[in-house]
């Protein structure tokens, strides 16, 4: 398997296909973060024997498999293939993951501590999770994008870590619905998402955010995090960030229209603030990113 959980899984063919065993494509995200694509003619990822008392660093390990051909053993927890699923496991437990026939899989793989949550959240997390949930879709939809985009271009991977972490944060947190989550967490998870789906919506802004969640402006203010900064200007970063994607990904739309698609009504306005943000202007960007 890879260098990163290279003493915790073991990934191989699960039959005997001509085309033989498994590849994969790795690309870091950050500090000990990686995002991993296998192409597959059918796998088995399960753990590697360890001697007893051998210490496991923790990690979370986040898969999407592409079709509803596989099965999953995770500690004491058998699952079948559901269409459209999400898998979220701890590697150092029991782990015995089984896809069949051809396809391909998308692998988040990151330390714990960068979630910032108690172990007993992450665990609870991870055991109830449900496809039910309303954000599976939505992180299983954002991990096949990261996967296109690392194929391409790289280097825009260690940028989007933050918001990555961020989703798996909120889709643990309302997973787990444990006794320490308060109600202004639980607000929190609710309005990074909000403001995610509604990222193209000019009109989003903390009077929109706040009627949508039947609280008043004022405590809208009062439950932001100060360590986001002020809550527009977290709107225009996560729109920016969205927009300087597209222009790789989206090649057919002009510049000004990327700035309309993202919430930016004057594309000058778009142009100055993508400039301030990431030192380059967006047709720059799109120049300097041009592939081969």
């Amino acid at each position: 398997m890879v260098r990163h959980i290279a003493d915790l899984i073991s990934i191989s063919a699960s039959n005997g296909h001509p085309e033989g065993a498994p590849a994969w494509r790795e690309w870091s995200m950050g500090d000990d973060m990686w995002l991993t694509h296998v192409r597959h003619h059918g796998l088995a990822a399960t753990n590697k024997r360890r001697p007893p008392g051998t210490p496991t660093a923790q990690r979370l390990v986040v898969v999407v498999p592409d079709d509803d051909r596989w099965t999953l053993r995770h500690g004491t927890h058998m699952r079948a293939a559901d269409a459209g699923a999400l898998v979220v496991a701890d590697p150092s437990l029991l782990f015995d993951f089984r896809a069949f026939g051809t396809g391909t899989i998308v692998v988040l793989d990151l330390p714990c501590s960068w979630l910032t949550l108690p172990d007993e959240t992450i665990h609870r997390g991870i055991d109830e999770l449900r496809d039910t949930n309303p954000l599976v879709p939505f992180v299983r939809n954002h991990l096949v994008h990261l996967g296109r985009i690392g194929a391409r271009h790289p280097d825009i991977l260690p940028d989007l870590a933050s918001p990555t972490v961020d989703m798996l944060r909120s889709l643990l947190l309302t997973s787990a619905q444990t006794r320490e989550q308060s109600s202004a967490a639980e607000l929190l998870v609710r309005v990074k998402l909000y403001i995610s789906e509604h990222l193209t919506d000019r009109n989003l802004c903390a009077d929109t955010i706040a009627a949508d969640h039947n609280i008043s402006v004022r405590k809208l203010y009062a439950e932001w995090p100060s360590e986001e900064g002020r809550l527009s200007n977290y709107i225009i970063r996560r729109r920016l960030e969205r927009a300087r994607d597209a222009l790789i990904t989206r090649r057919h739309l002009t510049v000004p229209a990327v700035a309309r698609a993202h919430g930016f009504a004057d594309p000058t306005h778009f142009t100055k603030r993508f400039r301030a943000a990431f030192g380059v202007s967006p047709s720059q960007w799109r120049r300097d990113n041009a592939g081969p």
